[in-house]
């Protein structure tokens, strides 16, 4: 993706999160509702969880144009808003004869807030990351720091927007990996 549509996008999603913070705030601010039983909060913040989702990342340059994998991910309440999370990321691509492999190992914290309309939070985490193709192998140190809105749309339907920055320091690589969610 262009640096402009990166930008573009970003701010579009950092809108489009605001927009919904407001609107389910002033929603619960206003509405005026007899006292009865909570109903359950569906979120995976401040839940035991093992988790398998499907990736694909629109890569920039030239063939292959895309990475399609898997990714395996384990969440554990430490304490009130603060979670351990252990993931292992896999894609690959291919075109014609090229082949590329990146794999993802990683460890780190989530914490949180619970609000009437949502839970908003931050994330860290740090491990390794190695890539394999076109004859090249290497890895790299990498990290994450990232935030975004675990939102629930409707029971048991959520929506996560989130911004992450990453970086591999071996590959003096950085970029944003933005989007949403959907539990």
């Amino acid at each position: 993706m262009k640096q402009k549509n990166k930008l573009r996008f970003l701010i579009l999603t950092a809108a489009a999160t605001l927009g919904l913070a407001l609107t389910a705030s002033a929603q619960s601010a206003t509405a005026s509702v007899p006292e009865s039983a909570p109903t359950p909060y569906w979120g995976l913040l401040g839940t035991s969880y093992t988790g398998v989702a499907f990736n694909y990342t629109q890569l920039d340059a030239g063939a292959p144009s895309a990475l399609r994998g898997a990714e395996l991910t384990f969440n554990q309440p430490l304490s009130a808003g603060l979670d351990l999370n252990l993931g292992y990321d896999w894609g690959r691509a291919s075109a014609g004869s090229v082949r590329l492999t990146d794999q993802d190992l990683n460890l780190g914290a989530t914490a949180f807030t619970k609000l009437d309309w949502g839970r908003p939070f931050v994330q860290a985490l740090a491990g390794w990351e190695w890539r394999r193709g076109a004859g090249v192998s290497d890895s790299s140190f990498a990290y994450t720091l990232g935030t975004g809105v675990e939102f629930q749309v409707a029971q048991p339907f959520l929506l996560t927007p989130y911004v992450n920055f990453v970086r591999a320091t071996g590959f003096n690589r950085s970029e944003f990996d933005l989007g949403v969610k959907g539990t």
